[in-house]
């Protein structure tokens, strides 16, 4: 029997449970967008918080990282010159009057916030501008995430200078704001969970795809995986949208494809244009997400709309048609700017809305040069191959490494095994490798308390590397973190010789030994050093 999501075969035992099933109607034929499985999406998040990625494990690693941050911050600070070269009306175009506002869309973690702001700052700074003209709002449609931000010790930094703030947003709800000025809306695997529509083109005809929702009657909604899903093809009318331009793209898609299945973003188009409203005329769109980027390629979707799930079937995203965005902001006027590349695990695009005689010259070209050399998707993709062999990396290989990932602590977390078993003997790459490390760690922005580890591993490091007073700040950062250990006082206790603090090498070699009377060496340390005291070798110093 043909499993009703996937339409393949089920195994007998699941055939025979699905034979038997009683399901009971949610929803009958009504458009995607309309869907009940929104609103269950919805409250997910709303229910879980940070907990949806800290312990279900929604995917975010790809768009939360400092190589991405950095790509956007680049593109963001000629945006801001743009700006600035053409007042707006002859007005002093951005201002702490009218700042440049940031408005991030589903800012979940928060960590790409916090690597974004960090990775602006200096190139704002680079080109004499204050990072006080800039406001960054974080918003997600989640009270408890906004509660959670507020107490993160890490964006305070942000927050106490006036740049950072956060609020509540939900797709599609009217966003005023009292001073306008240029907007910059960031969306990062956002577009690919708000609802959409679907089409299906063929020979000269477009219909809609209709869906039916069915739950098992004797079973609780756990998860999207105990729905069942069901489509039915509905001829569409001429004006089957409000907006005209919307309207307009489906009857491009209608006369220039043969045979499509079209997925169209009726809620970040909604979105898109409200937050469009509320800017000065100037806004740029910078996403990244899972999507179609070209129009020829809507030909290769799957013959009906298509869920993918994550957290164990409680969340679930769908492909982003951006062909359609950028069709909507050219025929509004404005510029899409997408990825030469076709089918990537993940599409950088940036579109901007412009006021006549706007041209964004330096904005467009920030773009192209950030996206045609080496983007995210490549970045990836390289790694994803390199797993298999960190094992077999040498120090010269492990710097260009964390310098191409723009000093990104996942990866020195992945890399650290090899890096601690030849530091030591590191001779040419020792200073490169303290700036490494060091580098690394301001990038540090924990989910789990267990990402707090990478304050000892930079710790190993860089006592490995003789650097003794930097390693010594960071065994003291991991003891802040996770208590006393002995390998802790141990290792300080090695930082406190080498900086020829002899008494607290002592205290600390006696503390490892209290809180572990079997690690052996500082035993041995221990041991030594009293009876180095004894015979007057080393003075308590």
């Amino acid at each position: 029997m043909p499993d009703p999501q996937t339409g393949s075969s089920l195994p007998s035992s699941a055939a025979a449970i699905e034979a038997t099933q009683h399901w009971r109607v949610l929803e009958e034929n009504v458009p995607l967008s309309h869907s009940v499985i929104w609103d269950l999406q919805r409250d997910f998040y709303a229910q879980r918080g940070l907990k949806a990625w800290n312990e279900d494990l929604v995917p975010s690693y790809i768009t939360n990282n400092p190589f991405i941050a950095e790509i956007f911050a680049g593109i963001v600070t000629v945006f801001v010159q743009d700006c600035m070269s053409s007042p707006q009306r002859g007005d002093q175009s951005v201002s702490p009057e009218k700042p440049l506002r940031i408005l991030e869309l589903g800012a979940g973690t928060g960590k790409f916030s916090y690597l974004f702001l960090r990775k602006l700052a200096p190139l704002l700074k680079g080109h004499n501008i204050p990072l006080q003209l800039v406001r960054y709002c974080m918003t997600d449609t989640s009270e408890r995430l906004i509660a959670e931000w507020r107490t993160n010790a890490y964006l305070q930094e942000f927050v106490s200078s006036g740049v950072l703030d956060f609020a509540v947003f939900q797709a599609g709800q009217e966003h005023r704001q009292e001073t306008r000025g240029p907007l910059v809306v960031i969306a990062n695997y956002v577009f690919d969970s708000l609802p959409q529509d679907a089409f299906a083109v063929q020979s000269g005809e477009i219909h809609e795809f209709l869906v039916t929702t069915s739950a098992a009657v004797d079973g609780q909604i756990q998860s999207f995986k105990d729905l069942r899903f069901s489509y039915q093809r509905s001829a569409v009318a001429t004006q089957r949208y409000a907006d005209n331009v919307w309207n307009g793209i489906l009857e491009q898609y209608r006369t220039r494809l043969s045979t499509a299945t079209v997925t169209f973003p009726a809620s970040a188009l909604q979105t898109l244009h409200q937050l469009g409203a509320s800017s000065d005329g100037r806004m740029l769109v910078l996403a990244a997400d899972k999507g179609i980027t070209h129009e020829q390629d809507l030909a290769l979707a799957a013959p009906e709309p298509s869920l993918d799930f994550h957290a164990g079937g409680r969340c679930f995203s769908q492909v982003v048609n951006f062909d359609a965005i950028g069709k909507y902001f050219h025929a509004q006027g404005g510029k899409a700017l997408l990825p030469s590349k076709h089918f990537t695990s993940l599409n950088l695009c940036a579109f901007i809305q412009c006021n006549p005689g706007d041209e964004f010259t330096a904005t467009q070209q920030a773009y192209q040069e950030a996206l045609t050399t080496f983007g995210p998707d490549d970045l990836f993709a390289l790694m994803s191959w390199l797993n298999a062999h960190l094992d077999e990396i040498s120090l010269s290989q492990a710097l260009p490494l964390l310098r191409l990932t723009r000093w990104d602590p996942v990866m020195l977390v992945r890399l650290f095994p090899v890096i601690a078993r030849q530091a030591r003997n590191a001779v040419p790459e020792r200073s490169d490798l303290r700036d490494a490390v060091l580098s690394t760690w301001e990038n540090h922005y924990p989910l789990t308390h267990d990402d707090n580890v990478l304050a000892f591993y930079c710790g190993v490091v860089l006592l490995e590397l003789r650097f003794f007073s930097e390693a010594y700040s960071m065994f003291r950062k991991s003891r802040q973190l996770f208590g006393p250990s002995a390998t802790t006082s141990y290792n300080l206790g090695l930082c406190c010789l080498g900086l020829g603090s002899s008494r607290e090498a002592l205290e600390l070699m006696r503390e490892a030994c209290s809180l572990d009377p079997s690690f052996e060496p500082a035993q041995q340390s221990r041991w030594k050093l009293e009876d180095q005291v004894r015979t007057g070798e080393v003075e308590l110093l």
